[in-house]
């Protein structure tokens, strides 16, 4: 299991409402992409339709959105995932921004389009496409999204800033729903 860091550009995006919640292609799938892992050695790499599947199953909300991808957490950290799905196009992560946050105000004017991706790498195979190798990923984890200010690659990164309203219903948590109903978590 290696850890994957990659990196796409966003289109330009449209904000409504107060703007504090952000929501974006973090993945596209199905789009053969020229990537590398350590800045010299480059391939091909294409993400299938579910690679994230587990995680949006589970919710999503240890998904941080972060200032780059290194440095001191605490202070890079933006926003919390608050809603992830995917679909055929790529898994779409809504994250709630921190009002305190310095750059806060420039995440939410647009200055920081650009998502790039923090994953591990559970289940890739390769394929030869017109006779070049590409690296189809098919199992990962998705582990933060860095938000900056210069887009890498067309297709991933924040395509609308909106008020706080989740884009998609609540994942469901019957045991959580179960332990509260008998009593836990509450404080009496």
């Amino acid at each position: 299991m290696t850890e994957l860091i990659i990196e796409r550009a966003a289109v330009d995006f449209e904000p409504i409402g107060d703007g504090w919640t952000v929501y974006g292609c973090a993945v596209p799938y199905n789009r053969e992409m020229r990537v590398t892992d350590d800045g010299v050695n480059f391939y091909l790499e294409e993400f299938a339709p579910g690679a994230f599947s587990r995680d949006v199953a589970k919710g999503g909300r240890w998904v941080n959105l972060m200032l780059g991808h290194s440095g001191d957490a605490g202070e890079r950290l933006l926003g919390r995932c608050v809603a992830l799905e995917e679909n055929d196009g790529g898994l779409y992560p809504s994250f709630r921004l921190n009002r305190d946050h310095p750059r806060a105000e420039a995440a939410r004017a647009g200055e920081l389009i650009g998502w790039s991706v923090s994953a591990r790498v559970y289940r890739s195979r390769r394929i030869e496409r017109k006779t070049q190798a590409v690296t189809i990923r098919e199992s990962c984890g998705i582990s933060h999204v860095a938000a900056t200010a210069k887009p890498q690659y067309a297709g991933a990164g924040v395509l609308v800033a909106r008020e706080h309203s989740l884009v998609i219903e609540p994942t469901a948590t019957p045991r959580l729903d179960a332990l509260r109903a008998a009593g836990y978590g509450s404080r009496k």
